[in-house]
């Protein structure tokens, strides 16, 4: 059979959230045992835009392969190339916005899973874009949120998201522009942004029992968290220290100068496989730094593929 085309319309009939959460926490927890294989983004830049290409295998489903996108001015163009880990062939091209969406929100759900107070009922959320409305979605299916704290600039935006997010999971919400009100209110916090400096400042967060999702902070020049708040954190969790090393803006300020140390960072999926302890204490700040793997996007395109062939959801290419 030759190669085959999926687009988005069938990407989103295909894949959920509920099976994303469940696809990602298998991706872990089998990067963690060996496996899967996943290697660092890698990203060629030129003077209007630049290509990104985030590489994975997953042997045992017999499919390795990578996701390439573009960011330019006028947007960013995603897509996942599977191919055979038999014969080397290409499988499937699958366009890859609404995937990837799915499994950056997953990562964040799995992280709180694992991470968060049981108990844990109010969530505050930095952003309120395409990303955000996912995260708030997700992460409600792993805790039983009772309210939700929207912080953003855009007044009119803002209150546009607090409306739809409120049809969408009949949750009390409230938006503010500052985070004072809010943020020593919350057990979950989610940072998904594209800032470059700290979205607040160390001395107003007391980070008691809460649990931090930062999953924006994925190059050296975005910072969401202050270095305090990364140095005080019980558990410091990333989903690959190979990635984290290479491009987190938000934890490689405290390593340079010394205030905490690589063998403290510990991987997501060595919580899940019960190499390293979860949260002890209900008392303990917990940071989850989710950068992206290439093994997540595998992983939810081979499910998509599957289902695709089944459905017969696809266009065929000639080659």
């Amino acid at each position: 059979m030759s190669a085959i085309y999926i687009r988005e319309k069938d990407v989103s009939n295909i894949l959920n959230i509920d099976k994303a959460i469940e696809l990602v926490e298998e991706a872990f927890k089998g990067y963690s045992e060996g496996t899967c294989y996943n290697m660092p983004r890698r990203r060629l830049r030129i003077k209007k835009g630049a290509l990104h290409l985030l590489p994975g295998a997953i042997p045992y489903k017999e499919v390795f392969g990578y996701k390439a996108y573009t960011s330019f001015k006028n947007g960013v163009i995603f897509k996942v190339f599977l191919h055979s880990a038999e014969t080397g062939e290409l499988l499937a091209i699958i366009e890859a916005n609404e995937l990837g969406r799915l499994r950056t929100a997953a990562a964040s759900a799995v992280a709180t899973k694992y991470l968060a107070k049981k108990e844990a009922k109010k969530h505050l959320i930095f952003g309120a874009g395409y990303q955000a409305e996912m995260q708030l979605i997700a992460v409600n299916k792993v805790r039983n949120i009772e309210e939700i704290y929207v912080i953003n600039r855009n007044s009119e935006k803002g209150e546009n998201f607090v409306n739809k997010m409120k049809a969408i999971l009949n949750i009390k919400i409230e938006r503010n522009s500052d985070y004072r009100a809010f943020l020593n209110k919350s057990d979950i916090v989610t940072t998904i942004t594209t800032s470059s400096n700290p979205l607040f400042l160390a001395d107003d967060f007391n980070g008691c029992g809460v649990h931090i999702n930062a999953a924006g902070s994925n190059s050296l020049i975005r910072r969401e968290l202050p270095e305090k708040t990364i140095e005080r954190a019980n558990i410091l969790a990333v989903d690959s220290k190979d990635i984290a090393e290479l491009e987190c803006g938000d934890i490689l300020p405290s390593l340079e100068k010394g205030r905490i140390h690589f063998n403290e960072i510990v991987e997501l999926g060595d919580i899940i496989s019960g190499k390293v302890k979860s949260r002890t204490d209900d008392s303990e700040l917990t940071i989850f730094e989710s950068h992206g793997m290439g093994i997540q996007d595998i992983i939810c395109a081979h499910y998509i593929y599957e289902k695709s062939l089944e459905l017969k959801a696809y266009e065929k290419l000639p080659f």
